[in-house]
């Protein structure tokens, strides 16, 4: 009897143990370090060698005229019917939903919307000129004028540099295009857009 009275003893001794070591909540691992060490760092700005003497360096008097075959662009939006500006509308919501526009590196963004226009310029898109006009208002509205003006000199001076977005599926350009082709027009779009950022374009009659 003694002997059954001891093991039930310890037996529920090792029951009481286990259960306490169940409830008593485990500690909390440090998050400092591991926060620490998970935080992304900023994205790297590749505008940081241009000075003021790199942009000053760049001609704007060979560039394509806005009303010319290639690279078009638009003054305003006032030739524009009401369906046609409905149509135009309507693209720019995609424009402001598609992921390039969120690009947490500001000049690669800049670059990717000169690709926008590049894009629209060699499909010949509906509304070539006036695609052109809705991208450089949105970088203007959008991106700090000094920031943009060096994002601009950077595709001009680097047109080889970042990423270039050789279809846009999300502005339904399916099919990929030459990306030579591409760089270049993305360089004299950035090139007109800079212009007009320092008050050199468009020129005086």
């Amino acid at each position: 009897m003694r002997i059954l009275i001891a093991s039930l003893t310890i037996a529920v001794a090792c029951v009481i143990s286990y259960a306490d070591e169940k409830l008593t909540p485990a500690p909390k691992p440090s998050t400092t370090t591991t926060a620490a060490a998970t935080k992304p760092k900023p994205p790297a700005d590749p505008t940081a060698w241009i000075t003021d003497k790199d942009i000053d360096k760049i001609d704007f008097d060979e560039l394509p005229d806005d009303s010319g075959l290639v690279t078009p662009l638009a003054k305003d939006l006032d030739n524009l019917e009401d369906e046609a500006r409905k149509r135009l509308t309507d693209w720019a919501t995609k424009l402001n939903d598609w992921a390039g526009t969120t690009e947490a590196n500001v000049p690669q963004r800049v670059r990717n919307l000169m690709a926008v226009c590049a894009l629209s310029d060699i499909v010949h898109a509906e509304f070539e000129g006036e695609l052109a006009y809705v991208v450089f208002e949105k970088c203007k509205s959008e991106v700090d004028k000094d920031q943009l003006i060096k994002a601009a000199a950077w595709i001009v001076l680097k047109p080889r540099e970042g990423k270039a977005p050789l279809k846009i599926p999300d502005l339904g350009w399916e099919d990929e295009l030459d990306e030579d082709m591409i760089r270049e027009r993305s360089m004299l779009y950035a090139q007109k857009l800079l212009g007009r950022l320092m008050g050199k374009l468009p020129k005086k009659e």
